[in-house]
């Protein structure tokens, strides 16, 4: 697969996520948590560049970077104006379960435990979490 510079995929099909970039309060803790967690999700591939961290998958990319210090005092709210969550994709109800055992194994609490989601959709099955910032993450599964 041919990628650019910054080893991110190429744009090859319409209507998924190419890139995402997180702000961090700490870029020291947030790339041990992340770099701990993005090869588990399936994003093998690490860049780092000055202050920015990214991870690569064959479809898209994820991305740290240090928040502007005049944020330094904020929190992550899901609630407010912008990012509410971001869920990652899972093969199997097994890796949702694997990652919590994972998550647990490693002090990271959960939000919610594995579980289906009726209401979303039949057999949506996840786990929520939240990086070392409080920024909700999920893992899910939805068989095809």
């Amino acid at each position: 697969m041919e990628t650019s510079g910054c080893g991110c995929p190429p744009t090859t099909g319409a209507g998924r996520v190419h890139h995402v970039f997180v702000n961090v309060r700490d870029i020291g803790r947030a790339r041990a948590f992340y770099a701990w967690l993005m090869p588990l999700l399936g994003y093998a591939s690490r860049t780092d560049w000055e202050q920015v961290s990214g991870w690569v998958s064959p479809s898209g990319s994820f991305w740290i970077k240090p928040a502007d210090a005049s944020f330094a005092g904020d929190r992550f709210d899901k609630d407010r104006v912008g990012l509410c969550e971001i869920a990652f994709a899972a093969d199997r109800r097994e890796d949702v379960d694997a990652l919590a055992r994972a998550l647990e194994g490693r002090g990271v609490p959960l939000l919610h435990a594995p579980r289906e989601y009726p209401e979303y959709v039949p057999g949506y099955y996840a786990v929520f979490f939240t990086d070392p910032d409080g920024i909700k993450l999920e893992l899910v599964h939805i068989p095809g």
